[in-house]
């Protein structure tokens, strides 16, 4: 009887502990829903950090406003009923310096931020009694107004390269094209002077007078009349507009 009761009480320790095991693991591990729950929200927690230490977008800066072109008004000397200059061989001063004057304008289209004008385009007569040329400029408010000349003389053996300008505010841009212009040429460096031309006097911006050779020097003459010499002229005419403002 003893050992039935021993046994007895035996078995129900052990029920006891086995309970007891059985209660503490179901409270010390979690269910698979508490498990999966707690894994999104772990998951939801480190996405939350990530984004926290992402940096912010960086702002794209305001676009420029589009700058207005530098307005560029080239004037080719005389023109119609007005020939200027007679050259050697019969060339007229009018012809040469619309031919210079086109191949200028065909350079300024390929420039940025230059917006070319020509005060004529063919072989039409500007008056100078009504300020044809410089009211041109001033009317569409230019930044440069540029004459293009050839020069001539009794004495055919002269020869040479010169420029001119008005007002005080011209010198930098006479300099500048005379330096390029003179080079182009090869021709004597006769320099940069101060002149009273109506174009120069009457013109409100920066402007400067090219007389690119004599036509009445029979060499002078022949070399200005090529379409070589020419081309080289209006390139440097272009370059000198270019570093004038900075292009």
């Amino acid at each position: 009887m003893m050992k039935r009761k021993n046994f007895l009480i035996l078995v129900t320790l052990c029920i006891l502990i086995f309970g007891a095991l059985i209660s503490v693991n179901l409270i010390t591990k979690p269910s698979l829903s508490q498990a999966v729950s707690e894994s999104d929200e772990g998951n939801a927690l480190a996405e939350e950090d990530q984004q926290m230490v992402e940096p912010p977008p960086v702002e794209e800066p305001p676009a420029e406003p589009a700058k207005d072109p530098f307005i560029v008004v080239i004037d080719p000397g005389h023109g119609g009923e007005d020939p200027g200059a007679e050259g050697a061989s019969g060339s007229y001063e009018k012809d040469f310096t619309l031919a210079v004057s086109l191949k200028v304008v065909q350079l300024l289209e390929d420039v940025p931020d230059v917006e070319a004008h020509m005060t004529r385009e063919t072989d039409i007569f500007l008056s100078s009694e009504t300020r044809d040329r410089p009211n041109f400029a001033n009317k569409l408010d230019a930044d440069l107004f540029i004459s293009i000349h050839a020069n001539t003389f009794a004495d055919p053996t002269v020869t040479g390269t010169e420029t001119f300008y008005y007002h005080d505010h011209s010198l930098g841009l006479a300099n500048i094209i005379h330096r390029h212009v003179a080079k182009a040429t090869g021709f004597r460096d006769r320099g940069v002077s101060q002149e009273n031309f109506f174009v120069l006097r009457d013109t409100t911006m920066p402007a400067a007078l090219l007389e690119i050779g004599y036509l009445t020097n029979p060499a002078d003459e022949q070399v200005m009349l090529t379409e070589e010499f020419q081309q080289s002229v209006a390139e440097a005419i272009v370059d000198g507009i270019k570093e004038y403002l900075g292009l």
